[in-house]
């Protein structure tokens, strides 16, 4: 009863943050979040995009993750966010995860350590893995390593959502309020 609870309290998260109501839910229990971000694929074809949202937990927080999906697959394991400074941060997957409508999110914690390095440095690339939710012996095609880089991309794709992100400025204006 708890997971149920827990999921759909997740989806309402995700749907009022797109909506631009900048809260998160977890459980029962609300944060103030930073506006859905998408980095774009590092794969030319049949790769996946990454929606972003951090949110704030005290000096600690949440650092989300989605994609869309078309098979029994989720975010999965440990998510590598590569910093423009060349720092790393390792995210341990605690299995905080939802799927809806073919949008697969996970949550992973970060520390208030990780939160000052997202404030001093932007995000350059997250490394994220995609696995199965069909048990043992369970695959599909959509199973693998991934990456979603953070950079902007000239010439007919030139939209607004493939401007390079700011992340510094959004975790500092969340996390200075």
């Amino acid at each position: 009863m708890k997971r149920i609870i827990f999921i759909s309290i997740l989806f309402l998260c995700i749907y009022q943050s797109v909506n631009g109501q900048n809260t998160f839910f977890v459980g029962q229990k609300s944060y103030p979040c930073t506006e859905n971000s998408t980095i774009k694929s590092s794969m030319e074809f049949a790769g996946y995009d990454l929606t972003i949202l951090v949110a704030k937990n005290g000096d600690s927080g949440f650092f989300v993750v989605s994609t869309e999906v078309m098979t029994p697959v989720r975010i999965k394991g440990n998510l590598l966010i590569y910093l423009d400074n060349g720092e790393l941060i390792t995210c341990i997957d605690k299995g905080k995860f939802d799927k809806v409508d073919n949008v697969t999110t996970t949550v992973y914690n970060l520390t208030s350590v990780e939160i000052n390095k997202l404030k001093e440095s932007n995000i350059q690339k997250v490394r994220f893995s995609l696995k199965t939710t069909l048990g043992k012996g369970g695959f599909t095609t959509e199973e693998g390593s991934y990456s979603a880089t953070n950079k902007g991309k000239a010439g007919e794709f030139d939209d607004s959502s493939y401007k390079k992100i700011d992340f510094p400025t959004l975790v500092n204006n969340l996390f200075n309020e």
